[in-house]
């Protein structure tokens, strides 16, 4: 059986539910209010695990910033060590100043498996800013 959730307060609903019947928010209007990006962001806080962990996994490949805080919030309070690996692996594929400044942050994470998503994501950083570098110093010498 298929099981829907209101994306305002996540309760459970009926299939074709127009509004939440736990917080009342016009859910079709919710959504329409939003672009796909904020759709994913929203995503992150879904009670079926498996669904903030592909939401994480698209962001890190969009690539869109706006998805940083709301990440690093998830890689803090993730009850589920595969969700806070899942945004930890996202973090390091946006991969902005501020994303890699949070991962750092994170490296003593009490998680085996979160603290090797962080490291992966933070020597996939350092690799490319010394291969990037590298091709500058040989541009200046030639």
């Amino acid at each position: 059986m298929v099981r829907f959730f209101c994306p305002n307060c996540w309760g459970e609903v009926d299939e074709g539910a127009r509004s939440c019947p736990h917080c009342g928010v016009d859910i079709e209007a919710f959504w329409g209010e939003r672009d796909y990006v904020e759709h994913l962001i929203l995503s992150l806080r879904h009670p079926e695990p498996h669904t903030p962990i592909r939401a994480a996994w698209i962001l890190g490949h969009l690539r869109d910033e706006r998805a940083v805080a709301p990440l690093a919030r998830l890689l803090q309070e993730a009850p589920d060590v595969y969700i806070a690996r899942a945004a930890a692996e996202a973090l390091g594929g946006i991969g902005t100043p501020a994303a890699l400044a949070f991962l750092r942050t994170m490296r003593d994470n009490p998680a085996t498996i979160v603290r090797e998503a962080v490291e992966k994501a933070l020597s996939q950083h350092n690799s490319m800013f010394a291969a990037g570098a590298g091709a500058a110093r040989k541009a200046d010498v030639s």
